[in-house]
């Protein structure tokens, strides 16, 4: 049987802070609060990443405050997956490199050599997570507007060979990468890409469950199943994923986990439902219906 963990995407989400989850001494305090999440969980994905490229000392701080064993997952930085960037959260010297210096700028107004040192600077960070072994995956959340075209294919060819010796697990968004299935299996276990599979609500907008792993990690995340606020627009990230996970359905998951526990040596589960106390609810919810401590 896999190692299975199951955790939640983000510790510091606005709404959970204010949940009343975290004890009262901790919700302001940056390390008594990771602390209280790492006597539930194993392992979170670090969600802030994607707005904002981390900075080394505030990732070395992460590796100080959790126990021996514990895994990050980290999102990868918007500009590397398509969907752009902030001008405001880049460091001053990246941003004076940018055609405006406000604002969010599409991934074609963004210069190569911007993404290109954002690459540098992120990998950088990562290094006290690597040297003390407690990194786990690099997730890439494709947009949904990126299709299976040829171009989607040799963006996976570049990133499979820069990311080499991390594990990189990829999250298409776009149900279309799922009608050729078969091919797009293929191409991700011939890149050692990690295939995440996806609980999402049955929208026509929204990836199917495809409970098959493309190598030895794999990765099931849950967004809840909310149809009627899966496109939105929203003001706020979190509200598309407002869901509370019932009983039966928890269950059912507990099912999907063991169905992927097969075909894989380790299976991590992210909530994604970060809404108040929503997200690690499921996941001890999960924890429970597993047998897990």
């Amino acid at each position: 049987m896999a190692e299975i963990r199951v955790g939640t995407a983000s510790w510091t989400d606005e709404t959970l802070l204010q949940s009343g989850w975290y004890p009262p001494e901790a919700r302001r305090d940056p390390e008594k609060r990771l602390r209280h999440y790492a006597r539930f969980f194993d392992t979170v994905e670090v969600d802030s990443t994607f707005y904002a490229l981390p900075r080394p000392e505030v990732v070395a701080k992460w590796v100080e405050r959790t126990p021996e064993g514990f895994l990050f997952h980290v999102k990868a930085y918007s500009a590397f997956t398509g969907h752009g960037l902030e001008a405001g959260a880049l460091p001053k010297d990246l941003r004076a490199l940018l055609p405006r210096q406000e604002g969010h700028l599409a991934q074609r107004e963004v210069p190569e050599e911007v993404v290109e040192a954002a690459w540098e600077r992120f990998f950088l960070a990562l290094e006290p997570l690597k040297a003390s072994g407690k990194l786990g995956y690099l997730h890439f959340g494709l947009p949904p507007w990126t299709e299976p075209k040829p171009r989607s294919f040799q963006y996976l060819e570049r990133l499979a060979e820069r990311t080499r010796g991390y594990w990189v697990a990829v999250e298409f968004r776009n149900p279309k990468w799922y009608v050729a299935w078969g091919f797009v299996k293929r191409e991700l276990s011939r890149l050692g890409l990690i295939h995440v599979s996806v609980d999402a609500p049955p929208h026509p907008e929204a990836p199917p469950r495809v409970l098959e792993a493309t190598h030895p990690v794999a990765v099931l995340r849950c967004h809840g199943r909310n149809a009627e606020t899966w496109k939105g627009p929203h003001t706020r990230p979190y509200e598309r994923f407002n869901w509370r996970y019932s009983e039966e359905e928890l269950e059912d998951l507990a099912q999907a986990t063991l169905t992927l526990a097969k075909g894989a040596e380790r299976v991590f589960v992210i909530f994604n439902n970060n809404y108040g106390t929503q997200g690690v609810e499921a996941a001890l919810g999960l924890k429970r219906l597993l047998g897990l401590p």
